[in-house]
């Protein structure tokens, strides 16, 4: 199987050429890239809807993160069978955006953020992309994620206790979920340090979550005007993806441990960000 270098240095030879408007049609130019579980699968809503945007109709494609086709019914994947996804080649990935009319194009996978290399090669192809960032709470995303792991997914049979220490002791039970997603996927100040490397500001729109449940319309305005299309109120403006099921409780001891683990990603993330996450220490 090629590797990830091979595999976009010969994708990148496919591109058309760039002059052409019909070719610059089929590939996206926004990515909704994170964090999982902020809120992506409701922004990816309201930007579906606003008509001058085209929203791929999977979500999140994943095509930037993925290693390999997915493997034939009859072949055991033994490694991380998430990273095989079905848009393997560039033409399948720009079929996704063949049809849009709509001058912005956009997709959603969170994956782009969690494997921050991911946003190299999207500025390789895609060099004046503009990346959507929505930051939350690392522990209380790590919450929702155990939620959504238990109640949707139902691949997690542990309690969150018992989850977060198996990641914090580094042991792994092979009949659940990976126990580290839940910390590694909250360490955005080392994600983020890395899609800057690639990505200018002025092409980043890295926002709290926060202010995202505080005034949802409002903050959908800031996104289009990010993405540089008309103002707009979402006609539906349900929140999507949402577990619905009560949170599991959380000793102090246990959210002082996670605390700590986070402590020096947020100070890092402190400094590259515009608004407080030093609250989430508190």
């Amino acid at each position: 199987m090629a590797t990830m270098f091979e595999r976009f240095r010969l994708k990148r030879r496919q591109l058309p050429d760039r002059s052409s408007p019909q070719s610059e049609m089929k590939l996206p130019n926004f990515f909704i890239i994170g964090a999982n579980k902020a809120g992506t699968s409701s922004l990816y809503h309201y930007c579906r809807q606003h008509p001058e945007i085209f929203m791929s109709k999977n979500k999140e494609p994943m095509f930037f993160t993925a290693r390999g086709p997915l493997p034939a019914k009859d072949e055991k994947v033994v490694n991380k069978p998430s990273l095989y996804y079905q848009y393997f080649t560039l033409r399948e990935y720009m079929d996704l955006f063949v049809s849009a009319t709509e001058p912005v194009r956009g997709e959603a996978s969170t994956a782009y953020l969690a494997h921050p290399d991911s946003t190299m090669w999207i500025r390789k192809i895609i060099p004046d992309a503009k990346l959507i960032v929505i930051l939350r709470n690392p522990i209380e995303r790590a919450i929702s994620d155990f939620e959504f792991q238990t109640n949707r997914n139902k691949s997690e049979s542990r309690t969150f206790a018992q989850a977060i220490n198996d990641a914090l002791n580094g042991y792994i039970r092979p009949t659940n979920v990976d126990p580290q997603r839940y910390l590694n996927l909250g360490l955005y100040g080392h994600q983020l340090t890395v899609v800057k490397r690639f990505f200018p500001d002025n092409q980043l729109f890295v926002a709290d979550y926060e202010e995202y449940n505080r005034d949802t319309v409002e903050f959908v305005q800031k996104v289009y005007k990010f993405l540089g299309v008309r103002e707009f109120v979402p006609p539906d403006t349900r929140r999507e993806n949402v577990s619905g099921h009560a949170t599991p409780d959380i000793s102090r001891t246990l959210e002082n441990k996670m605390k700590q683990y986070f402590e020096e990603d947020i100070k890092l993330l402190q400094s590259l960000v515009n608004f407080d996450v030093m609250k989430w220490l508190q």
